[in-house]
């Protein structure tokens, strides 16, 4: 069984366009019972996708932001440690 998804999603010219948007429609797919997701987003609003406008993405559709990969990975690693 899967216990947590981690995502990696990076802006900036030459990555997808509106990252943000396949992934959401990905995770709005899956069943109800679904492993618990966790992002991070490297980039700035300066990038052509939005770092404000791809988080708050994410966040509406139930991916749990973290500020930097690395908090990313502590959070996974506590789900794993105490599963939902």
């Amino acid at each position: 069984s899967v216990a947590v998804v981690l995502l990696d999603v990076v802006l900036g010219y030459g990555a997808h366009s509106d990252p943000a948007q396949g992934l959401v429609s990905t995770i709005q797919a899956a069943p109800a019972e679904r492993p618990v997701i966790i992002a991070s987003v490297t980039g700035t609003d300066a990038d052509p996708q939005g770092y404000s406008r791809q988080k708050t993405a994410l966040s509406e559709a139930g991916v749990l932001v973290a500020t930097s990969n690395a908090e990313a990975v502590r959070w996974a690693s506590r789900v794993l440690e105490h599963p939902l």
